[in-house]
């Protein structure tokens, strides 16, 4: 990858960050922000629907969704750590062949994927550049529902990837955290002809769900 930051990706969540992501998974489930994500998007009906989920690390939506009547996911991911605890508990699920995984960074490989029914991004915008990039051509993937959980946009989540780029400095990483403006995000993904019909924040979290008329 020439991404920079999708290097940074690979390289910080690595096998270990991954084996310890999926034994908190397999013991806990879904995190508490996540579970209010795969709840609104149950709600919309999923049932036969396909499933693109971008950045979905250990796959918990990927999983859970797969279980509540999604027929098939495509995930990508810049971890290929990840991506390989992802399949490995969905071999666990038996329900491999039900998913396609896709090892890169999702700007450079977006014309090379469909359309899905539902389009995810879990805690996946704030770790990316480029947002505008990313929203556009993510929700444009979105048939029928675009849901995202990312950072609230405040001045204790606009500090905090300023001191985090202090540690990945000193590690000499090109990993960075960021925090984008709510309204550049939901403005870039009404522009693709979607409405929030959802929303929820819970601390550092927001919660948004979009539906396609």
């Amino acid at each position: 990858m020439s991404c920079p930051q999708c290097r940074g990706i690979e390289e910080f969540f690595d096998q270990r960050e991954a084996e310890r992501d999926l034994r908190g998974y397999r013991k806990n489930g879904p995190s508490g922000i996540t579970s209010v994500l795969l709840d609104a998007i149950r709600a919309e009906g999923i049932d036969g629907a396909s499933l693109l989920d971008v950045g979905g690390g250990v796959g918990a939506v990927q999983h859970e969704l797969l279980a509540s009547g999604v027929s098939t996911a495509v995930s990508v991911d810049a971890s290929s750590a990840y991506l390989t605890a992802a399949k490995e508990e969905a071999e666990r699920r038996g329900v491999a062949d039900r998913l396609d995984q896709r090892f890169g960074n999702f700007v450079d490989l977006a014309p090379q994927l469909e359309q899905a029914d539902i389009v995810t991004l879990d805690k996946v915008i704030c770790c990316y550049h480029d947002v505008e990039q990313l929203v556009r051509l993510s929700s444009a993937k979105a048939k029928r529902i675009y849901a995202v959980v990312y950072p609230r946009y405040n001045l204790l989540s606009r500090a905090l990837p300023k001191l985090a780029a202090v540690y990945f400095r000193l590690r000499r990483s090109p990993f960075r955290a960021f925090v984008h403006p709510t309204s550049v995000v939901e403005g870039l993904v009404e522009g693709n002809g979607l409405r929030r019909t959802f929303y929820r924040n819970s601390g550092f979290w927001q919660v948004a769900v979009f539906t396609r008329a």
